[in-house]
């Protein structure tokens, strides 16, 4: 089956996508971080507010995730036929062993594209797997970096594939990669050490006490000796 040429879409992770990890590890940090010390010291407004910023934080994960959740779920994965431009399998000795694909995908009303997936296979059934051999695959027409191969496809679809012509597509491989590489792990990390300390900061009379006191807050040394000195 020829393709026509076209230009393969590719996977789009904005700056915007790092906003949600940083404002949770944030929100985390504050929060148990209000918890913990309001507990500690007995002050009623830092269990206060780290309740508070325990419930906007949720009320905001609905808010972020939902809409997400209904478009991933609104983009129906569809059926095409792609042909095998590497295969590379990994040792081992479980009956499943994880293999690398490069595909080259033929959708029958879109242009075609490169994607590059890993998947486990059986070990009975890797001899059906070799270079330039066709498969069939399930792609979502929005994130086609999360193309499977369909390992038990339909008789009409398997009859198909055993006689289709692939060619390559043009275009980069698409891969499904993390957004911004080591950032967008170092940031949620980053937004909880500053919630920590900006809890810190904000209540650290009601934490530590006045500036100059070596007791515990509220109680001076001189109070503290009088309390444990002989009766």
């Amino acid at each position: 089956m020829p393709t026509a040429p076209g230009t393969a879409p590719t996977p789009r992770h904005p700056p915007a996508d790092l906003a949600p990890g940083f404002l949770a590890g944030g929100v985390t940090g504050a929060s148990l971080t209000a918890l913990v010390g309001g507990f500690a010291v007995g002050v009623t407004p830092l269990v206060v507010t780290g309740l508070v910023l325990l419930a906007l934080f949720g009320l905001f994960f609905l808010l972020v995730t939902r809409p997400r959740a209904a478009r991933e779920a609104a983009d129906v994965p569809r059926t095409s036929l792609a042909a095998i431009e590497e295969f590379e399998a990994a040792e081992g000795e479980a009956s499943d062993v994880p293999v690398r694909f490069v595909l080259s995908v033929a959708p029958d009303d879109a242009p075609p594209f490169r994607v590059e997936m890993r998947q486990d296979v059986h070990l009975s059934e890797l001899p059906g797997y070799r270079p330039r051999g066709v498969v069939v695959v399930e792609h979502p027409s929005r994130r086609p970096w999360k193309t499977r191969i369909v390992r038990r496809p339909t008789p009409w679809w398997e009859e198909r594939a055993a006689v289709a012509r692939v060619d390559p597509a043009p275009g980069p491989v698409l891969r499904h990669e993390v957004p911004n590489g080591c950032l967008g792990s170092l940031l949620p990390f980053l937004g909880l050490l500053l919630g920590v300390a900006a809890v810190l900061l904000l209540f650290r009379a009601d934490l530590f006490g006045p500036p100059g006191d070596e007791g515990t807050p509220g109680r001076s040394v001189s109070s503290l000796s009088t309390d444990l000195g002989p009766r």
